[in-house]
């Protein structure tokens, strides 16, 4: 006989078989034993879950010889020719070539026939979004009162392409993704029954790489088998899905929190001439990312994937970030994650995903010095400390102890209201006289939004000050506008909007065309 592939040989051939799906398998067994069968059902989920397996065993359990039962013998002929795709009275249909509406006007005159020999008529639609709107409309009175006899099953992995006029008129079983335990424990399963050697390692690799598809998974270990044979391990793994270990990724994250584009490029070029794949390569970044997310915020280890030596490897570069610095780093490289996915030059899109990432340090010091916190290293001069050459300092002497004073203001403003803290940062000095702040900036704009904001920064000032405490707020005279740029000097929402000024302010950002 010839060879079948893990996924067709180890189909779940009843309810029990199936994994991760236990409360749509207790829905239908409880439907079959209570006698409340659906004319339709609509089973829903991402690719290699068990949706139309779950059509085929509830077709098997509802027209066994022996049922309507629970779980199909599998013994009966109708039970064997359901399995074997042979059955008259069981029809699967792929929807992707069964889009007319003249298919559907066929199925319905064939519906109209009692069974040959089953008790029902069942008709198995696979990828239903397929279907054409006017094959779904020649659907739509035959979903509402069909025969008795007859029953559908939909399988669909988008269901946002089905309209809501048939969604309404089916019942929907929504499949989730298979977790990682009950993944790896029938990867294990069939190991065993396969006579293979795998360490839970390579195991584990292959069942994250199926992202919770028990098809992707088996596919993937139906490869690795072929290049290992009957002995599995990690490092075979890597070697044939094209992997990146976990000091390569610890690397990747230490060069961007360092801004260090010289490392950055050499470990890609090591990963090119490797063979890496990029697209996977910078999936795998984002986890091991949330790993480090997940150490630094206490989560229990159960949750941390990973080896003991990888765990280690990942609590040691943890320490080196604070946990606001690790957001902000996961931040910016998920931003890429969808242009790295269609990319056509996927190692380019990577290259510079991870080099805007490593500008992190620079932005980082250059909000530390505009939010009065610890002063950036000599080469990155602090733009609120000094202004263009041949101007003085945008602050006395007096007003930077000012600074220093109010900076328990700050950061309680910080902590308890961000969005208004970004607003102070905005300013060009703040001084404070007896018990009134002022603060002064460069746009008038941020001066009408920190003034819509004064009473709760005087609330929080006459908390941090114990006493009463009031805020105002001005604006520089306005630098004068070369000649030329008129069209700047009309209203423009995006010009003034503040975050838009922000990155003019810190990136030197400037508007080619406003939509």
């Amino acid at each position: 006989m010839s060879y079948q592939a893990l996924a067709r040989k180890y189909r779940p051939q009843r309810f029990a078989d199936m994994i991760g799906q236990d409360t749509v398998v207790r829905t239908l067994q409880n439907a079959i034993e209570s006698g409340r069968i659906h004319h339709a059902y609509l089973f829903a989920g991402v690719r290699g879950i068990g949706k139309t397996t779950a059509a085929r065993i509830l077709a098997k359990a509802l027209n066994c010889a022996h049922g309507p039962a629970k779980e199909p013998d599998n013994a009966c002929s109708i039970c064997t020719e359901i399995t074997e795709g042979i059955d008259l009275d069981v029809r699967e249909i792929d929807a992707a070539t069964y889009t007319g509406v003249d298919n559907i006007r066929e199925l319905r005159e064939v519906t109209q026939f009692q069974p040959a020999r089953d008790r029902y008529r069942v008709f198995i639609i696979d990828e239903a979004h397929m279907l054409s709107a006017g094959a779904w409309n020649a659907l739509l009175k035959i979903l509402e009162e069909p025969p008795p006899h007859v029953i559908f099953m939909f399988a669909t992995t988008e269901i946002a392409k089905v309209p809501a006029t048939i969604i309404s008129r089916v019942q929907r079983h929504q499949l989730r993704k298979v977790s990682l335990e009950e993944l790896l424990a029938r990867l294990q399963q069939i190991c065993e029954a396969e006579g293979i050697e795998a360490t839970r390692d390579a195991l584990e690799i292959v069942a994250r790489r199926g992202e919770g598809s028990v098809r992707d998974s088996l596919s993937l270990l139906d490869q690795i088998i072929a290049f290992s044979g009957r002995n599995i391990t990690a490092d075979d793994v890597a070697t044939i899905l094209g992997l990146a270990d976990t000091n390569f990724f610890a690397r990747l994250v230490g060069s961007i929190g360092d801004g260090d584009h010289g490392t950055i490029l050499e470990a890609l070029g090591e990963a090119a001439d490797s063979g890496r794949d990029f697209k996977m390569l910078f999936r795998d970044l984002l986890n091991f990312v949330r790993n480090l997310l997940l150490v630094a915020g206490g989560a229990p280890p159960a949750m941390i994937a990973g080896t003991p030596e990888d765990v280690a490897t990942i609590r040691s570069l943890s320490e080196r970030f604070s946990y606001s610095d690790l957001l902000r780093i996961a931040n910016l490289l998920i931003r890429d994650d969808e242009t790295v996915n269609r990319a056509e030059h996927q190692r380019l899109a990577v290259e510079i995903a991870l080099l805007k990432a490593a500008t992190f340090p620079r932005l980082k010091a250059v909000e530390e010095a505009l939010g009065g916190g610890t002063t950036p290293a000599p080469s990155t001069p602090s733009r609120r400390s000094s202004g263009p050459a041949g101007e003085p300092a945008l602050r006395s002497a007096p007003q930077q102890k000012a600074s220093g004073d109010l900076s328990a203001l700050t950061a309680r403003l910080q902590k308890a209201r961000p969005m208004i803290a970004s607003y102070v940062d905005q300013a060009k000095s703040a001084t404070k006289e007896g018990n009134r702040i002022i603060y002064t900036f460069a746009d008038a704009a941020y001066v009408d939004l920190l003034l819509d904001a004064k009473a709760t920064i005087e609330q929080i000032a006459t908390e941090v000050f114990g006493e009463k405490i009031s805020i105002d707020a001005r604006a520089d005279a306005p630098e004068p506008r070369a000649e030329g740029r008129r069209a700047e000097e009309k209203p423009s929402a995006l010009r003034d909007d503040p975050i838009f000024k922000s990155f003019q302010k810190h990136l030197g950002a400037e508007i080619k065309e406003s939509r």
